[in-house]
Parts: structure tokens; sequence; C-alpha cells
């Protein structure tokens, strides 16, 4: 009797250690803080008299808990162990840090430029984005240091911490909304890529077919940074060189013109544009709705956009 009796106490304490070391597993301990009491949501000067054991972590149950929910968390702060890389104290031991601008791109070179060693114990090597080329024509929250435009700093359910939908792979099956995190700026863009013809929505055009919709609308579309990369580059409207297809890198060979273009890839063969004089190319590509446009529309199309190219000039000389 004594001994089932033994047996079951020690059953029922491996049982409830178990369950205190999933708990812990799963954040469900509090934090090793201490403060005072906390309203639903707390002010700034509530926050700055929590006291901070030393080693705690700053994800648990109590504290930053959201952050361990979603899909991919910042690797310099995924055990909660390393804010401080970015959050600096103001006062020891306590929750009280110095205020991060808006311009990010200092804090963020500190891992992500090309030629600083990133931090050790981190279980990827941080992307290296940010160069040092003078020559570099950034993309325009890039050239303003403001990364966090685009990217969340913590954690994020999209690849890459952005903070917003965008397709992961080089190929992606339109839908309105699969670009948000480009139409959050661009506000035009979803019209852009919806409209099969146009003779304003875009100068990426051949007469008027609508090459960014002939690209990115169909089952299989191309992705914005198979042509474009999104911090920048040397070339003109954020055009690559190269892009990332698997493990190969395949070539993007673009010649602007005066009228249009031409791009030769390893997607397709030598194809030309032009927005006035519209080009036969020997590609096979499915019809578009609509008709070709006329001359008489293709003249003014011209006479149009020159307009408007003033108006830009003017405005970028002015500063409005």
């Amino acid at each position: 009797m004594k001994d089932r009796l033994n047996k079951s106490i020690l059953i029922s304490t491996l049982i409830s250690l178990s369950m205190l070391m999933a708990a812990s597993l799963n954040g469900e301990i509090s934090a090793p803080v201490q403060g005072p009491e906390m309203s639903e949501k707390p002010t700034k000067e509530q926050l700055k008299e929590i006291v901070i054991e030393s080693g705690a972590s700053c994800i648990n149950i109590s504290c930053h808990a959201g952050m361990e929910k979603k899909k991919y968390i910042h690797a310099i702060g995924v055990d909660g162990m390393k804010c401080d890389r970015c959050h600096e104290l103001m006062t020891q031991g306590r929750h009280d840090f110095k205020v991060i601008p808006p311009e990010t791109m200092p804090l963020c070179a500190q891992c992500h430029r090309e030629d600083v060693i990133p931090p050790e114990g981190l279980k990827k090597t941080p992307p290296k984005v940010i160069s040092g080329d003078e020559e570099y024509k950034p993309h325009k929250p890039f050239a303003e240091g403001k990364c966090t435009a685009c990217h969340d700093a913590h954690s994020s359910n999209y690849l890459r911490h952005l903070k917003l939908p965008y397709p992961e792979g080089v190929y992606a099956s339109y839908a309105p909304g699969i670009y948000a995190l480009c139409s959050d700026c661009h506000k035009e863009l979803e019209e852009k890529l919806s409209t099969p013809r146009t003779l304003s929505l875009t100068m990426f055009r051949n007469g008027n077919i609508n090459l960014h919709y002939r690209h990115v609308n169909l089952a299989k579309g191309r992705t914005c940074k198979i042509c474009h990369n999104p911090h920048g580059l040397k070339n003109t409207r954020l055009l690559n060189d190269t892009f990332l297809f698997g493990q190969r890198m395949l070539t993007v060979d673009f010649e602007k013109t005066e009228t249009g273009g031409q791009c030769a890839t390893t997607c397709h063969r030598l194809a030309k544009y032009d927005r006035y004089k519209p080009e036969f190319n020997f590609i096979k590509t499915e019809p578009l709705p609509g008709e070709n446009a006329t001359e008489k529309e293709l003249e003014q199309s011209r006479k149009d956009d020159m307009e408007r190219e003033r108006e830009k000039a003017k405005k970028a000389e002015t500063g409005t």
C-alpha cells in the first residue's frame, strides 16, 4: 500500500514538473520583472518604472508576447536577450530606452551594411542590403533612411519582416491586394496592374498595351522583384541587372530609349517597346481586351506625356 502511494506521489510530481516545463517553454510563465500595477495600456511613465532583472528575456507572456506568435521574428531579438543591440537603455535595470528616430538606417547598418560583421550567435547571417556605393540610386524610403516604412523591425507574418503582403516567390497569380506593400505608397499601382490598355497610367507601354499588366496580371505573373530592386541600384527605375531564380542568378539586359526601350532576359528573347510607334515582337502572348490605339491617339499621348513630364520637373525644381 505504501509503495503504491509513493509511486502515485512520484507520478504526480513528474506530471507537475512536465506541465511547468511546458508552460515555461510556451512563454506561459510571467516575466521576471517587477513594477507598479499596470493599466490595460500602460503609460510611458508607468513603463519606465518596470524593473528589468538581469538576464531576463523580453519575450514572455507578460512582455511582448505577440512577437513570438508571428511567422518571422527579427533574428537579433529572437531569444529576447539581444534587444539592447537596437534598444539602448537610458537607465540601467529599468524599462527606459532611448527613442529610436524614424530614420533607422544608421541603426540597421550595424548588421545590414555590406562591410560590417554581424553580432555572434545569430541563426542566420543578416542580408547585406545597405551599400556604401555613392552611385546607387536608392528607393525613396531607403534614401530617407526609413527602413521601417516597409519592414517591421520586430516580427511579421510576411517574409523579410515586411509590414504588408507581398509575394514570396518570383511568380504569383495576380489578385488585388497581393502587392499591398507597394500600393500602400504607390496609390495608382492596383489600377496600373489591372488595366490592360492605357495611354497615361504608365510609361512602360507599347502603344497602348500596358506592359506592367502584361508581365504581372497572369496566373503565373512575374513579381516586381524580378525587374526591380526594392532598395536601390545604379540603374534608373531601380532596374535589376540580375535576379535570383532558385539557386541560379539570371540576367536582365534592359536598354532605355527616348520613347521606350528594349529588354532581353532569360525570361524571353529580345523585346522592344515604343509608346508612340508600337513595336512588333516575335513573342507568343495572350491577346488583350480592347483595341490598339490609333495614330492620332498615340500622337496625342506623346503631347500629354511631355506635359506631364514638364509638370513633374517643375514640381521637383520648386519642391512642391
